[in-house]
């Protein structure tokens, strides 16, 4: 079949069209193949006798050279060129509609070079060459942190309480970890793309612990690619993996971007995210700041909800007292971003109750007058307040909900009693108890 001729301005120009499909893969541990991370399977499109294998393919049944022509990835191909918005990639169209950037736009801006790729496409989205420029392999759900918003499918540790909390599930859950069932035959499947690949996102769970993340830097270092971009999605507890340093092994990196995943600090942060410690986390960022390794981008990944909604602003101030936070903007500002929670849905900030949400509304009025008490110039705390507006205004996009506030009692309480921990003296300051999450009006 004769490849195509595409006007490839007109890609780049598209609102719709992405270039993923042609030069990125992304693995879960379970060995599920998608374009990106993004990407939004549909269970609904799964074959009945097939719930758990995903629309594109699965390495643990095929080789990654096969489910790069299996039929979805050729489906959305031929969409992508038709103009048409597959319904997997609604996350980066949403993110866009509300003014904010995407993967979608992040590929097309990095890989714009890439795009001549589109003209050795066949009519039914065949793909002859397969070219990987961009990584997202998550290996294996390893992980020595057992957030409260995540589960076994992302944290290995998660395994005990899970059973614990849901032994039903019992029966298919053999083990903690989950990874790819041949970790050897699929280091072997990305061998040829080394000389192609210009940017690897490590995720995980908890990447700075797994070994194949350290094969995979050493195969760059070996091969001379050491102006690959590294990205890291990382809890940032562990800096030593066995022998390794990993602080000595980015020297050799000339792109390096970080995002430190933490949700809160001291014993807040401890108990929203299971293995947090809070000074061991403070000397990691302290080290790294004082190797004087070269970053492109350096930033904390707050992932907030109805846990560490009203925290937000102590997560601040305390990173600006320990100097972990710039305060003064330029080239290598070190930021904050906040992820929203939506999933569990109890979890969501927007189910609060509103004297909580006033209560948010309060701190913000006041915060920038606290932040004019440290070292800030104005354009970060303007950043910094437009950062917690929009937390605030998403907040207000829904109402109070009780069933999800009971939800959040019932699980809250099972997972304490598991932990030996309680809600209640964690976050008296903020909410007093947990039974006052479930009364929507209270004089403030």
């Amino acid at each position: 079949m004769e490849n195509n001729s595409y006007n490839i301005q007109k890609l780049k120009d598209s609102k719709s069209f992405c270039i993923a499909p042609w030069m990125s893969a992304h693995t879960w541990p379970d060995g599920r193949v998608l374009p990106c991370c993004l990407y939004n399977t549909n269970p609904a499109e799964y074959e009945e006798t097939d719930k758990l294998i995903p629309p594109f393919g699965n390495v643990n049944d095929s080789e990654l050279k096969d489910v790069w022509n299996s039929n979805k990835y050729k489906e959305m191909r031929v969409q992508m060129l038709d103009g048409k918005k597959p319904s997997g990639c609604s996350r980066c169209y949403h993110l866009e509609d509300n003014n904010e950037s995407s993967y979608r736009q992040k590929f097309t801006r990095d890989f714009e070079h890439t795009f001549e790729m589109v003209n050795q496409t066949e009519e039914d989205g065949h793909l002859n060459d397969m070219k990987l420029y961009a990584w997202d392999f998550r290996i294996s759900n390893f992980c020595n942190f057992k957030c409260r918003s995540c589960g076994v499918d992302l944290s290995s540790s998660w395994y005990t309480d899970q059973i614990a909390l849901f032994p039903e599930e019992a029966d298919f859950r053999k083990k903690g970890l989950i990874s790819v069932t041949d970790k050897s035959s699929f280091m072997d499947m990305i061998n040829p793309h080394y000389q192609y690949v210009e940017e690897i996102y490590f995720a995980g769970g908890e990447p700075l612990m797994m070994p194949e993340h350290y094969e995979i830097l050493d195969k760059l270092v070996e091969e001379g690619r050491t102006e690959t971009a590294i990205r890291y999605s990382t809890n940032f507890s562990k800096l030593r993996f066995g022998k390794k340093n990993i602080l000595d092994i980015w020297k050799n990196f000339k792109n390096l971007s970080l995002y430190i995943s933490v949700d809160g600090v001291g014993n807040i942060g401890e108990y929203v995210r299971k293995g947090y410690k809070h000074q061991e986390f403070i000397d990691n960022i302290k080290l790294f700041r004082e190797s004087g390794i070269e970053y492109k981008e350096f930033g904390y990944m707050v992932t907030y909800g109805t846990l560490n909604y009203l925290h937000l602003f102590d997560l601040i101030i305390e990173f600006i007292k320990e100097g972990i936070l710039d305060t003064t903007m330029h080239d290598k500002q070190i930021t904050v971003t906040l992820v929203p929670i939506t999933q569990p849905s109890y979890y969501n900030c927007q189910f609060l109750p509103s004297w909580v949400k006033r209560d948010f509304k309060l701190r913000l009025d006041n915060f920038k007058d606290e932040l004019n008490n440290f070292d800030c110039d104005e354009y970060f705390i303007k950043e910094i307040i437009k950062k917690l507006k929009s937390v605030y205004d998403r907040s207000m996009d829904i109402d109070f909900n009780l069933d999800e506030m009971l939800e959040l009692k019932s699980y809250t309480n099972k997972l304490d009693k598991l932990r030996s921990e309680n809600f209640n003296t964690t976050f008296e300051k903020y909410y007093g108890n947990i039974d006052n999450l479930l009364i929507d009006e209270k004089s403030s």
